[in-house]
């Protein structure tokens, strides 16, 4: 692919760019500060559709794809900040260098919670059931580019990333299975049991849950907030949260509406639904509105007739 399709970088043209693309794929932002945007631009990443994309504050939502795509297989990485994916069933997070497999075939929603640069390569879908037998357990699996095979498949994905010589089609063929094989191990090279880390996780979450759901009302209440709080870094606090397969930014939201729930639901709060969005940390009702009916299925006026 070719470097110079112009890039759209504003949220609605970053929408048309995904859809000019894939075939189908919404955008919607996360925050209401009104800086969510995001960029795609098509690269030769070796023997891969490759795409670089840039976003900030934005989800991006797609079915399951059709034509030519669904004979396609992706490996999604951040190269700089983080990503939450949720796809068959699971919600992955992801810092800088950790991968993930995904199936075209199958829906996903990629969020973007602050400033992001990845990179996404396209490999035939064959390539990956031909791992093995039970290849669709590959899927939504994430891989940690710090350590082991993710470290040195992770580097190899940022040597695509940087430019080089186009391959020839017998390199091409030998890049790709080689990436593929590397791909399998670090699958492989993943700890069975993270047990131990998992429940270190949910108790320091715990913690914070005590002080956070006093606080849910604050609008200065944020990640970095939260992370000062605890003596930790921005950085350390969402490998805390990706233990538990989740970021802080949507653990907070979560809260929140977990919160705004409660108060909508109870007889004797005779407050709007704007007021409650404001005191539980929202400041845009519509955002509150949008939020709520994706986390609970149906609109807070549901709860006031």
């Amino acid at each position: 692919m070719m470097e110079s399709r112009s890039q759209a970088t504003g949220l609605a043209g970053f929408a048309r760019s995904l859809k000019a693309v894939y075939g189908a794929f919404e955008t919607e932002p996360t925050s209401t500060d009104g800086q969510a945007a995001g960029a795609l631009a098509p690269v030769a990443l070796g023997p891969f559709d490759g795409f670089l994309i840039r976003a900030r504050a934005v989800r991006s939502i797609r079915p399951a794809l059709a034509e030519q795509w669904s004979a396609r297989a992706f490996i999604l990485m951040p190269l700089i900040g983080e990503l939450v994916v949720d796809h068959y069933d699971r919600k992955v997070a992801l810092a800088g260098g950790d991968m993930v497999l995904m199936d075209s075939r199958a829906p996903c929603i990629i969020d973007a919670p602050a400033r992001n640069r990845s990179v996404v390569l396209g490999a035939p879908r064959e390539m990956v059931t031909q791992l093995r037998a039970d290849a669709d357990r590959l899927y939504a699996v994430p891989i940690s580019g710090q350590q082991g095979v993710g470290r040195m498949l992770s580097g190899m994905i940022r040597t695509f990333t940087n430019g080089g010589d186009a391959c020839d089609a017998r390199d091409s063929a030998v890049t790709l299975s080689v990436t593929m094989a590397m791909l399998d191990r670090a699958l492989e090279d993943r700890p069975a049991d993270r047990s131990l880390s998992r429940a270190r996780a949910d108790a320091a979450i715990a913690r914070m849950r005590d002080w956070v759901e006093t606080r849910v009302g604050d609008p200065e209440l944020d990640v970095e907030a939260i992370a000062g709080h605890f003596g930790l870094s921005r950085r350390s606090l969402y490998r805390l949260f990706a233990e538990a397969g989740t970021t802080p930014g949507h653990w907070l939201c979560d809260l929140r509406l977990d919160q705004a729930r409660r108060w909508l639901a109870a007889s004797g709060d005779y407050r709007s639904i704007g007021q409650i969005a404001y005191a539980a940390g929202f400041n845009d009702s519509s955002h509150f509105t949008r939020l709520f009916k994706r986390r609970f299925g149906v609109p807070p006026s549901t709860l006031r007739r």
